[in-house]
């Protein structure tokens, strides 16, 4: 007979889960998970004691005189029994049930990954005994020991609910990561938060998710149709069935960042949140199609496997391409309208090269001002440019904030030429309009023969608030130009091809001075 190996861990792997691939909303998580389960393990029991007014789950972070930073997750659930209480301390002690604690190792895990002591402290509803527990990571490592002391004390019986109070941090929450965690964690518990029993709190700040209005299409006949539906559907990976239910929808507001789908599995988000959503491109395509912007739903998954940290799904072996195949079948009407709809046509929305031209031309900034009929190869039967008084512009109303959208992503690119004379030399610039790429540069200039090309991107994401009406577009020209022709006339005065560094700057310093000057007289 061969020797035998004792592969019982020992309490020293509680220092290694400080290396967990954990971010500090899905290590919160854990937390949150433990008590919102004992909630609905028992939400008759709770509901039936005079005193309750719904589950409260306390998120806080503050700092401490004796123990510096800390991270307290306070409940008033159901608590647990010394079972219990023992189970969630003791490694390897999964619950008797598959739900959001599922595995039986989040509460450590996430305890040491956060710090390097923390303590328990629970009362169960009904019961007068209070558990207290203290573990201290770096003394379980050192010496190895096997035994946790438990306090025990009473208590007032309508007290219950579960403190976990974590310190020595080895991962703090602090600058962007506070509101980042806030957002995720709304993000990951919104079916909870959607209820009128239960409120997840950081801080103080009660958290809420903010629902995303459905597209409502108003109809030919006078009707109309909101944009969405349930799905109930199953996916069969290795002979063993899968079911998804859940609803898809589009959005009133295309969104490159909230759209998409969020996973769901025993109520709380696995896969999504804010602008973290499931879109595999052989459903959403590219970040700029529409409907990458505008499809998204929820999807409950209950019986699909996940990872221990429960922030992804374990679908390996062909599971998660079964799943978008599928799932591609189902969005088909959906995804064909988030490619075609458009909430009101949009004119083809260009600067008035004239107005500008004729701002420059009144300073003498430029003389022998012209504005010839610009060309576009994609277009053979331009129409010449008007006036400013001819020009008619149609907004609408796209957001909840009343933002005016002039700007239609599916236009063709376009250009405004202009040609004059400053300091005794003829100029030729080509202003092309870029409307379709938000990745490319706001401003590129480059010389091509006898003229400049000026490729101004009105689609970069600095434009997006600023492009509202024509006589902003307008101004956002006259910048544009401004600041291309004092790059230009350096270039022209430069010796050896070489800028100072300050020369643009003060070039079109002097020019907007001129040219705003001016206009300023004129409307005083």
């Amino acid at each position: 007979m061969g020797r035998r190996i004792n592969i019982r861990p020992t309490t020293s792997v509680y220092a290694t889960y400080r290396n967990l691939s954990y971010d500090p909303w899905t290590a919160i998580a854990e937390f949150v998970d433990n008590s919102t389960q004992s909630y609905y393990d028992n939400d008759v029991a709770l509901r039936q004691t005079k005193y309750w007014k719904g589950l409260n789950v306390e998120i806080i972070y503050s700092k401490d005189a004796e123990y510096g930073e800390m991270l307290v997750i306070k409940d008033n659930a159901s608590g647990m029994d010394f079972a219990d209480f023992q189970r969630a301390i003791v490694l390897d002690s999964p619950p008797k049930k598959r739900s959001r604690s599922e595995f039986g190792m989040g509460l450590k895990t996430a305890a040491c990954w956060f710090g390097m002591n923390w303590s328990v402290e629970t009362t169960l509803l009904g019961s007068r005994e209070k558990y207290y527990a203290e573990i201290d990571v770096d003394l379980l490592r050192k010496n190895r020991n096997e035994e946790i002391e438990v306090q025990e004390e009473l208590c007032h019986p309508k007290e219950h609910g579960t403190t976990i109070r974590i310190w020595n941090l080895n991962h703090k929450i602090i600058g962007r990561q506070i509101g980042k965690t806030k957002d995720k964690l709304r993000g990951i518990y919104r079916i909870d938060l959607r209820s009128n029993d239960i409120t997840i709190s950081y801080n103080g700040e009660a958290l809420s998710f903010e629902e995303p209005d459905r597209l409502v299409e108003q109809l030919p006949d006078g009707n109309s149709k909101m944009w969405e539906q349930p799905v109930n559907f199953t996916v069969v990976n290795d002979e063993k069935s899968y079911n998804v239910n859940g609803f898809i929808a589009l959005r009133n507001t295309a969104s490159t960042s909230n759209a998409g789908f969020a996973l769901i599995r025993f109520g709380r988000v696995i896969v999504g949140g804010y602008e973290n959503n499931y879109r595999p491109e052989e459903i959403f395509e590219k970040p700029n199609s529409f409907i990458y912007q505008r499809l998204f739903g929820e999807l409950n998954m209950d019986d699909w496997p996940v990872t221990n940290t429960k922030d992804a799904f374990d679908w390996y072996n062909g599971l998660e391409d079964a799943f978008i195949d599928k799932l591609n079948e189902v969005c088909n009407d959906y995804k064909k309208k988030a490619r075609d709809y458009r909430k009101t046509p949009v004119p083809d929305v260009v600067p008035d090269i004239n107005k500008v031209a004729k701002q420059f031309a009144q300073t003498g900034v430029f003389e022998d001002v012209n504005t010839p009929i610009s060309s576009n190869p994609k277009k053979e039967n331009k129409k010449p440019v008007v006036s400013d008084n001819q020009m008619k512009i149609a907004s609408y109303d796209d957001s909840q904030n009343k933002t005016i959208s002039t700007i239609n992503e599916n236009q063709e690119d376009d250009s405004r030429r202009i040609e004059f004379v400053s300091n005794g030399v003829t100029y030729k610039l080509n202003l092309l309009i870029q409307k379709n790429d938000p990745s490319k540069n706001w401003l590129h200039i480059k010389k091509v023969i006898n003229e400049y090309i000026i490729e101004w991107n009105i689609r970069h994401p600095f434009f997006k608030q600023l492009l509202r009406d024509q006589d902003s577009i307008n101004t956002m020209a006259l910048l544009i130009l401004a600041f291309s022709f004092a790059e230009i006339e350096s270039m022209q005065t430069s010796e050896n091809g070489k800028i100072e560094p300050g020369d643009i700057r003060i070039k079109m310093n002097e020019i907007l001075k001129k040219v705003m000057g001016e206009s300023n007289q004129d409307g005083a």
